[in-house]
């Protein structure tokens, strides 16, 4: 039955379709006009695109398929490159919004949540970064509502199987995305325990639910399994390395803590974070200390949205106290967030005698902050207060790598680019002009990267000069670069500039007459 705050009408549609639009066309301006270079990561899953495999070092495939997609709509572009960003946000808006609306038939809850998602500073950056983040959320938001309605038992209703064919297929995709994917597996099977053990489930569940997960893990593993058995299994040895700190003996890591739940409630912008924490607090007391009916379509919408945002933010959270983590890995828990804080907001904005001067203000707070991110690339801030600052000056470095290829060497078609970084790598191989293959050199201590599963210069380039590209300022103190050339010049100091403003540093190395030496001193390393 619904109420006076959930009736339907085709008003609510049309303000969603207005966030949506507004949304997609802010996110399209930001990426065709230039506003930030791609990227490290998004550099390299470019890269992978022009030698297609089953899977990737880091990574499945999926990422490769949708950036090769869109670049040939758009070219090998930043745009090209970004547009499954732009449009994958624009999915997540959507499906979150018809979802709650049409599976949860929360009418007006569903645009309190599309317009958190829409000003949540990291749904804001996962549509225009195109990172393997943004069809992980996309198949986790679709999948979420699938298992809603999969669970839905009404007594005048039994689920079809729709919702289970859809739960397969985006386990599948969201495998092949990235493998936090598995996560959502073991979160909806404690969701659907609960409302068994509440006498809650439809007939025929299990079995249907235990074949999707089945269908769906084994489609989206199959790829990634294969590379890896002709990979020696790097990318779970990778996985595992870097989620567990293996290297680093076990102690407290308070500083790092700290500063990763200071990025969360960054991410989540401060004020919805404190609407989160309230709707997540009263989502648990009604889903766990509350009354429930045979079918109790509040307890439900609270009891899923908790069970998707707490423990998975959580835990991952809390690792950090133990290990390195980084800020995006609890992206997919900020679907829950959106929900939950769109519950209180709810709530908040529709209790009695409200001032409209509070809504007015919260309103635009949210939406001039997302305004501001969008125009941020353009604000002379300093290096080490501007977050975009690492995103700045690739293209320029491209140029001046093209530069040096004329005027430094005899024959500039046999100059190769290298950095003894991936992420350099990755941006040497986009944005010096020609987009030639670049190399990661093994030249000092680090992991492993994809870059080392391709073939280096090694025989087919003796004779060849280079230029190595290393981060910031630094010294020449690489003995194994001296083993590989003939002679290696002085470091060359470039200070990269953007739109006028000063971008990223680096210093340059002119490498002359390769002898087919390529080091491999970090093997095993993951």
């Amino acid at each position: 039955m619904n109420t006076p705050n959930n009736t339907y009408t085709p008003r609510l549609d049309v303000i969603a379709f207005i966030i949506i639009a507004v949304s997609f066309a802010l996110r399209y301006w930001f990426v065709a006009s230039g506003q930030l270079n791609l990227i490290q990561d998004e550099a390299q899953y470019w890269d992978w695109i022009r030698r297609p495999q089953l899977s990737y070092y880091s990574k499945g495939p999926l990422i490769a398929w949708i950036i090769a997609t869109w670049c040939e709509v758009f070219g090998n572009t930043e745009l090209g490159v970004r547009f499954g960003a732009i449009i994958g946000m624009t999915g997540i808006q959507t499906a979150l919004y018809v979802g709650i609306s049409r599976v949860w038939r929360e009418y007006h809850l569903a645009l309190f949540v599309l317009f958190i998602a829409a000003t949540m500073p990291l749904l804001n950056g996962l549509g225009i970064l195109m990172t393997t983040d943004n069809p992980l959320v996309f198949c986790w938001t679709v999948a979420f509502f699938a298992l809603a309605a999969a669970t839905r038992n009404k007594p005048d209703h039994t689920p079809g199987n729709w919702p289970f064919i859809i739960l397969a297929a985006t386990i599948a995709v969201g495998i092949l995305a990235k493998y936090m994917m598995l996560a959502f597996l073991g979160i909806g099977f404690i969701y659907a325990i609960i409302l068994q053990l509440r006498g809650q489930l439809p007939p025929r569940f299990w079995f249907r639910f235990i074949l999707a997960a089945m269908a769906g893990t084994i489609i989206g593993l199959l790829p990634i399994v294969l590379w890896n058995i002709q990979n020696d299994w790097v990318a779970y040895k990778h996985v595992a390395k870097l989620s567990t700190g293996q290297d680093a003996p076990f102690k407290i890591r308070f500083g790092p803590f700290v500063e990763l739940f200071g990025a969360q409630v960054g991410l989540l912008a401060p004020w919805w974070f404190i609407f989160i924490i309230i709707g997540g607090w009263t989502a648990i007391k009604k889903s766990f200390f509350g009354p429930i009916g045979t079918f109790d379509r509040v307890y439900r919408h609270q009891l899923q949205a908790a069970l998707f945002f707490w423990p998975l933010w959580t835990a991952i959270t809390l690792w950090a106290l133990k290990s390195k983590v980084e800020a995006n890995w609890t992206a997919a828990a900020f679907v829950g967030a959106a929900i939950l804080g769109g519950m209180a907001l709810q709530r908040w904005w529709e209790a009695p005698k409200r001032p409209l001067r509070d809504k007015a203000i919260l309103a635009t707070i949210a939406a001039g902050v997302t305004l501001f991110i969008f125009a941020s690339p353009q604000f002379p801030v300093p290096d080490h207060l501007n977050p975009t600052h690492r995103l700045k000056g690739w293209a320029d470095l491209g140029q001046e790598i093209d530069r040096l290829k004329q005027t430094q060497f005899n024959d500039p078609d046999r100059v190769f680019s290298m950095s003894d970084k991936y992420g350099i790598t990755s941006a040497l191989a986009f944005y010096v002009p020609e987009q030639k293959i670049a190399f990661a050199a093994w030249i000092d201590d680090r992991r492993m990267n994809q870059y080392d599963l391709w073939p280096g210069p090694d025989k087919d380039k003796i004779g060849w000069d280079a230029i190595l590209v290393r981060k910031r300022f630094q010294p020449h103190d690489l003995p194994e670069l001296n083993k590989m050339f003939a002679s290696v010049s002085e470091p060359i100091l470039y200070q990269t500039s953007f739109n006028g403003h000063p971008g990223r540093k680096f210093t340059l190395f002119v490498c002359k007459g390769y002898n087919g030496h390529w080091p491999r001193i970090g093997l095993g390393r993951y």
